[in-house]
């Protein structure tokens, strides 16, 4: 008889970066050199705490985000989020690039402008993002980042940190410009304060939702009013903040009953909700069903 599967695998970067004295804040590893091993492990759900990109290059494969599974073929770009519960399944064999690294990485401390495009690449309504480039051009450009960003990781020459950030800056404003829906810096996200706030918002969230489920507790940390922050989140994201949570919460019961063999009532509690009851009627109030219909029809 199978073992219960209660937890869900946490990877950190320090498992796939170079070996190295220094703290490990980013990588870029070609896929064939990482073996047959990495990929069985890619095939059990598990999340990451860094960022990552695959550029494949060269074969096709399935790639299940939370509950949604992708076909990604050659010439194809995706982006992964920390935190999110991913696998890969591959039928032959797969080449091209892992780009792996802390959000320190992406954007200079205290700047706002690489918002709009860091999270319409990795944080949007499917909470994936898979870019097929067509254009031979763009590939090529791809492509020339990619070893340039290699050969900074390998060489570790004078400054290489602020030249894998500038790199990564560009190759994600290049991406950006290919996605299915091109990310554009719009006037709301110009206005740094409310930009700034609501992704301190945003990263509460994901440090508190636990426990945290009212709007008013959110800000009440943010030192506003629940209605203002309301509004910042309407303007900048389109949806209310009492939706954003609500969504994270079920979010992560979604991963919980897809991934793992926990009970409703173990998942309840794991999420900080005091009466499994009125998590399944939580549950089912925002997804239109009961977490046993979800998950049986999520495994059909």
């Amino acid at each position: 008889m199978a073992s219960k599967k209660e937890h869900i695998e946490v990877v950190n970067l320090g498992e796939y970066a170079r070996a190295s004295d220094d703290p490990q804040e980013f990588s870029v590893s070609h896929l064939c050199s990482l073996g047959p091993v990495f990929f069985e492990h890619q095939e059990a759900p598990h999340r990451h705490d860094f960022y990552t990109i695959y550029w494949i290059k060269k074969g096709e494969l399935t790639h299940t985000i939370d509950t949604v599974t992708h076909t990604v073929k050659k010439n194809t770009l995706f982006f992964l989020a920390p935190g999110q519960v991913h696998q890969l399944k591959s039928s032959e064999k797969i080449d091209g690039y892992m780009i792996a690294f802390h959000n320190c990485m992406m954007c200079p401390a205290g700047s706002s402008d690489m918002d709009p495009v860091k999270n319409g690449l990795f944080v949007n309504d499917a909470f994936s993002s898979v870019v097929p480039i067509t254009d031979p051009e763009v590939e090529k450009e791809i492509d020339w980042m990619i070893q340039r960003m290699e050969e900074e990781v390998t060489s570790r020459r004078a400054n290489f940190h602020s030249a894998f950030r500038n790199l990564l800056q560009y190759f994600l404003i290049i991406a950006s410009r290919n996605a299915p829906k091109p990310v554009s810096l719009t006037p709301e996200y110009q206005s740094k304060h409310n930009s700034a706030l609501f992704m301190t918002f945003k990263g509460l969230i994901e440090q508190r939702y636990k426990e945290l489920k009212n709007v008013s507790d959110y800000a009440a940390q943010l030192h506003i009013k629940p209605v203002l922050l309301n509004e910042i989140s309407k303007q900048l994201s389109g949806i209310t903040a009492g939706e954003h949570i609500r969504n994270r919460v079920i979010l992560e019961a979604q991963r919980y009953l897809y991934n793992t063999d926990l009970t409703a009532k173990e998942i309840a509690y794991a999420l900080g909700f005091e009466d499994p009851h009125y998590f399944s009627r939580f549950f089912k109030k925002y997804t239109n069903q009961t977490p046993s219909e979800f998950k049986e029809l999520a495994k059909a």
